[in-house]
């Protein structure tokens, strides 16, 4: 193969790197930053990362058709993400469980004066209350986030009181021991 067809083939590779940038970037984006991440700076950093990785990797790109491209696009998206966030894990690993569940049941919670709160409740948070029963995470949105009082709680889903402060224990038991498998430490045992 001459210069010329090498030339010729790696002009081609990048024009269809370039045309699946503008075509897939913003679902990309998006699909990262509502997905993986919570945050649309990390989510376009990612992606242009993705970008990256195909340029200097992506030797077989130009012979993908559109869905092939995307998918093979979204796969790198996907795994730069927990990248990402297995990165600012190990960062935030040394906050302890029972401040975080403290600190979502406090709703002043300052996030100038504890910024790493914000990145937990946004990503280990969500992502161990999606592992709950829904009538246990129900009962949290609820009363965390939303602030309705254990009565109110009970009249909207149609069981006493005692059962919503006994479902309450149950999740902040089962949020701590999600997050301690998180790598997160636990007070009570030091």
């Amino acid at each position: 193969m001459s210069t010329n067809d090498k030339n010729a083939e790696e002009w081609i590779r990048l024009h269809r790197i370039e045309e699946a940038y503008r075509k897939f970037s913003k679902i990309l984006i998006a699909e990262a930053h509502t997905r993986f991440l919570n945050d649309q700076h990390m989510a376009e950093d990612v992606v242009q990362t993705t970008f990256e990785r195909v340029l200097k990797y992506g030797h077989n790109f130009a012979s993908y058709d559109d869905t092939v491209a995307f998918r093979f696009l979204y796969t790198i998206m996907r795994h730069e993400a927990y990248h990402v966030l297995e990165k600012q894990k190990k960062i935030f690993q040394t906050t302890e469980v029972e401040q975080i569940l403290d600190e979502i049941s406090n709703s002043t919670v300052n996030l100038n004066k504890n910024p790493e709160f914000l990145y937990v409740e946004r990503t280990l948070i969500h992502e161990a209350i999606k592992k709950l029963p829904p009538k246990y995470s129900s009962i949290l949105y609820l009363h965390y986030y939303h602030g309705y009082k254990f009565k109110e709680i009970a009249n909207f889903l149609g069981i006493s009181e005692n059962t919503v402060i006994q479902r309450n224990y149950y999740i902040r038991q089962k949020l701590k021991g999600i997050l301690v498998k998180e790598g997160f430490r636990d007070e009570k045992e030091q």
